[in-house]
């Protein structure tokens, strides 16, 4: 956690989980998943407004942290959240090499978030 973030705990039970919250925190992201476990692999999942905003610093982050990172960009919005979203994701995936342990980072909420 850096000097500027906070942790939230999202109470759901067995499925809880906690965020981290806070600015500049993207820059972070390659160290956060090497202290989890070594990253050779990560996919980016985001849409086209995301994108120009945040995927440069995390891609950036994530590569200095030994990973490879592909970028996929899906159309923003509701109309995306389709099993056709799904599968050309599935399809990217398979195409990028995609394994048991690739690391797959969802860049943005809702649609972006569900598909990833």
């Amino acid at each position: 956690m850096t000097a500027e973030s906070r942790l939230v705990h999202v109470p759901l039970g067995p499925r809880s989980y906690t965020i981290e919250i806070g600015a500049g925190i993207l820059a972070e992201a390659g160290r956060f998943l090497s202290s989890l476990r070594r990253t050779t692999h990560a996919v980016v999942i985001t849409d086209q407004h995301v994108q120009e905003l945040h995927a440069m610093p995390l891609g950036e982050s994530l590569a200095e942290a030994g990973a490879t990172v592909d970028l996929t960009v899906i159309e923003a919005g509701e109309m995306s959240k389709s099993v056709e979203t799904a599968d050309q994701l599935w399809q990217k995936l398979l195409e990028l090499g995609a394994d048991r342990k690739t690391v797959i980072v969802a860049v943005g909420g809702g649609v972006v978030g569900d598909l990833a």
